[in-house]
């Protein structure tokens, strides 16, 4: 965390600004789930929180002025110091104290906004980017959670593997997988686990249902993992008694993510990743049935940068985290995805979701 503001306060100097106003990344910069906001000024960082995760703030993270608020005014327990007041207000009246004149900020609403320029007029500049750049490129630190979270993942593929039946339903193996890697030490889901059969495998998003999983169908699985508050993302496909049309589909998409993990390296086109992959679904005819980018960047959350699609300008560095996972959606035939999480390496890239299947 110490790490995070020290390139905090080089970005304020560089873009010439007073403080930044960190929402949707105050747990980036606190390093707790107990913040709400965190203010960085070139001298101090302030994490604001609610009064009633003010205990839980000052234990977890690294950031010393903690400010608890309550938006109505309470009885307070002895000793205690609480900012009264709406969550606009209470940031707004701590720009004031830091006689902030120029600020960036990620994420604020209008009507927020105008309330703070109204109580503290200075020049507010909206800079989502500003922090998202940052998290592109992962710490030791973060690789080492990402790495956890990727096996916690295997774990769950794992599971469903031995699950995967005729008569079982999705849901039914969608929650096994979720206990299991619960079990193993997830700390939670970051979305709702896919299992996808039949007619709902060539749906790129289905949710997993009561449906019976029949012979003759394909059966696409999607998860992920949580821990210390970094997520996975891994996705197989499995096939119950399948026709040759189905293992051509699943094969080539096999072949696509092939192709693209290598041309992941240091200082490669996201695109032409995605191209990678695209060539060989292409020339097996399943151009049109392509329906996603073949990847994106994974860290708090479970899309983040870079995109690895076909209008991503992004170039990849050393330290970024990806998803590589080609896919093509058949109607009457089925859906195929194939993902794996990898760290770029200067020479290439290393796998973090291992398991075969």
């Amino acid at each position: 965390m110490l790490e995070r503001a020290k390139k905090m306060r080089a970005k304020l100097a560089a873009m010439g600004l007073d403080a930044f106003v960190a929402v949707r990344n105050a747990y980036y910069l606190s390093g707790t789930t107990a913040s709400i906001a965190v203010i960085t000024s070139s001298k101090e960082q302030t994490l604001i929180c609610s009064r009633l995760e003010f205990d839980r703030a000052k234990g977890e993270s690294a950031i010393k002025d903690v400010v608890a608020y309550s938006p109505h005014r309470v009885p307070l327990r002895s000793g205690e110091k609480v900012r009264f007041g709406e969550l606009w207000l209470v940031i707004a009246e701590r720009l004031h104290e830091l006689n902030a004149r120029e600020i960036g900020f990620d994420a604020l609403r209008r009507d927020q906004l105008r309330k703070m320029r109204n109580y503290h007029d200075a020049n507010y500049r909206e800079m989502p980017n500003l922090i998202a750049e940052m998290r592109m490129i992962k710490s030791t630190q973060e690789i080492a959670c990402l790495k956890k979270s990727a096996a916690l993942a295997s774990l769950g593929v794992k599971r469903a593997a031995e699950l995967i039946a005729k008569g079982r339903t999705e849901l039914e193996i969608a929650a096994e997988v979720e206990y299991e890697m619960r079990k193993a030490g997830s700390d939670g889901i970051p979305f709702d686990t896919i299992v996808a059969s039949g007619k709902h495998s060539w749906l790129p998003h289905a949710m997993a249902t009561k449906k019976c999983l029949r012979d003759g169908e394909l059966v696409v699985v999607d998860l992920g993992a949580r821990y210390r508050g970094y997520v996975s993302d891994m996705t197989r496909t499995f096939a119950l008694s399948p026709t040759r049309k189905q293992l051509k589909l699943v094969e080539t998409i096999k072949r696509s993510q092939k192709a693209a993990l290598a041309r992941v390296r240091d200082g490669v086109r996201a695109s032409d990743v995605d191209a990678a992959a695209r060539k060989v679904a292409s020339l097996a005819g399943y151009a049109r049935f392509y329906l996603h980018s073949t990847g994106h960047g994974v860290g708090l959350d479970v899309h983040e940068p870079p995109s690895l699609s076909p209008r991503s300008t992004e170039i990849l560095q050393s330290g970024m985290v990806t998803t590589v996972e080609p896919g093509a959606y058949v109607r009457g035939v089925g859906g195929a995805r194939w993902e794996d999480m990898v760290l770029v390496t200067k020479r290439g890239c290393e796998l973090l979701t291992k398991i075969n299947i």
